[in-house]
């Protein structure tokens, strides 16, 4: 098949954008043709198969970055003569919209409850909500797709509430983790090199957190919960943001902020837990490669990945990224080696249901289906 991938950019440390890569890498091994159209792409290298198409537009500032963007993919995709288009970003033309991002207008419910009068304002003033709004209820509301794939329960609850997409038109396909990359056996070969880079001791007990959009994923919370502790632990915290807001609240325990990191199955490798308090995500890829590299996860209700996760077996779901004495009791249960040991085990177990091959296997069916139903149209209009 000739398909088509619109997604504004890659970079290493973007989760959604890594994880187009992923996609696209699979889909060039499958023999399929693939066009990659964005803005950038970085270490892109055309290989057989796989070609890089650049969209022009102006990238001065998120707005009219997105603006011309979501215009001049449109002009680019319907020219192309593609089997099957399919968008990562809020566009106006494809066959399929994956809702990777979930629905912004639930993230502004989510962060509107959180917030005071000042932002408030601040996100009724802000003029790029409301072309994400725009882009969002055009795709929604105006059917701009044939399939709206959704990466968990949560998102499909959250288009079906706010747009009233029907429920048919929804499919839900979850995301696949390299579980050879990321495996427990990496801490035989990256634990003690990270923790001496970071000058911390083997027995020390080390949480980490992974993503960037701090206010969004909840590292507020989770250093509010590990203060709350009477053992000595040390946070993680990789991914891109400034740590120096968050220094008035740390005040017993050691917090490393490490900035974006390229290799980042080394980190999981030398932590013994994962921990992501998130206001609002739709699965976040972090959770199942935690899970694959033998790490208990403490995630939230609001995000789509709770949905993978066994209560005290693999991990644990608070109800309220605020309950900040609930998620350090959660974490004070995982300073028990025994526990930690056992769950590790079950969160392994739990990734394992998550392959690419089964995501792939899922993903090239609904293109199947998507192709029938163009032929049959063709048919029927003749």
């Amino acid at each position: 098949m000739k398909i088509a991938l619109i997604r504004k950019k890659y970079t290493y440390h973007g989760g959604s954008e890594s994880f187009s890569q992923g996609l696209i890498d699979q889909l060039g091994l499958q023999g399929h043709e693939v066009h990659i159209h964005a803005i950038s792409w970085e270490g892109i290298s055309p290989s057989q198969g796989i070609f890089f198409h650049r969209v022009p537009a102006v990238t001065s500032n998120s707005f009219l970055r997105d603006l011309t963007f979501a215009l001049s993919s449109r002009s680019q995709v319907s020219s192309g003569n593609y089997d099957i288009i399919q968008s990562h970003d809020k566009t106006l033309y494809q066959d399929i919209y994956r809702a990777g991002d979930g629905c912004h207008i639930e993230w502004l419910r989510q962060r509107w409850g959180r917030t005071g009068i000042s932002g408030k304002l601040s996100m009724l003033c802000n003029p790029y909500h409301w072309l994400i709004l725009g882009l969002e209820r055009s795709i929604f509301r105006k059917r701009r797709y044939r399939k709206i794939i959704a990466i968990s329960e949560l998102v499909k609850r959250n288009i079906i509430e706010h747009y009233h997409v029907p429920a048919d038109d929804i499919v839900v396909i979850y995301n696949g983790v390299d579980l050879k990359r990321f495996h427990p056996g990496n801490r035989e070969l990256f634990r003690e090199e990270v923790r001496r880079q970071y000058q911390i001791p083997e027995n020390a007990r080390a949480f980490l957190f992974v993503g960037s959009g701090f206010e969004r994923k909840g590292v507020r919370y989770l250093i509010e919960a590990a203060e709350m502790l009477d053992s000595p632990v040390t946070l993680l915290i990789v991914g891109k943001g400034s740590g120096e807001k968050f220094r008035d609240i740390i005040k017993k325990q050691r917090v490393i902020f490490c900035g974006p990191q390229k290799n980042i199955e080394r980190y999981y490798a030398a932590a013994d837990a994962f921990v992501f308090p998130t206001v609002y995500e739709p699965f976040g890829n972090v959770h199942l490669e935690a899970l694959a590299s033998g790490l208990p996860v403490i995630t939230t209700r609001n995000s789509g990945a709770c949905e993978i996760i066994e209560e005290g077996k693999s991990g644990f779901v608070v109800q309220e990224p605020e309950d900040s004495a609930v998620i350090s009791g959660r974490m004070k249960r995982l300073l028990d080696a025994d526990l930690l040991h056992a769950m590790g085990n079950e969160a392994r177990k739990a990734a394992e249901k998550f392959t690419m091959e089964r995501f792939i296997r899922e993903m090239t069916r609904l293109y199947s289906d998507i192709m029938e139903e163009k032929t049959a149209r063709k048919r029927s209009s003749r």
